[in-house]
């Protein structure tokens, strides 16, 4: 459900955090930011679903799969493709 995925990437946030992977104000190597309303959130820059067909339905059977990490770019790949489309968001 969308309530599991959420706390799932949460958790993976938090475990993150955790290890100092990342901080506050923090920019990752090879990416850039492109929302204005979350503010810290990068965008990979590399995504090699940029152009995928279909990006967002592959990111809805990743994240079935439990594949978090591809889930993302996946996700991250249909936000770039459809800006307006309020279901990928």
């Amino acid at each position: 459900s969308d309530t599991e995925f959420w706390d799932k990437m949460q958790a993976e946030w938090e475990e993150m955090a955790r290890r100092n992977w990342i901080s506050e104000n923090q920019e990752a190597p090879g990416q850039v930011t492109i929302s204005t309303i979350e503010k810290g959130y990068y965008f990979h820059t590399d995504n090699p679903f940029k152009d995928w067909p279909g990006a967002f339905e592959e990111g809805l059977k990743k994240m079935k799969e439990g594949d978090l990490p591809v889930t993302i770019l996946y996700l991250e790949a249909a936000i770039l493709q459809e800006p307006n489309d309020a279901e990928v968001f």
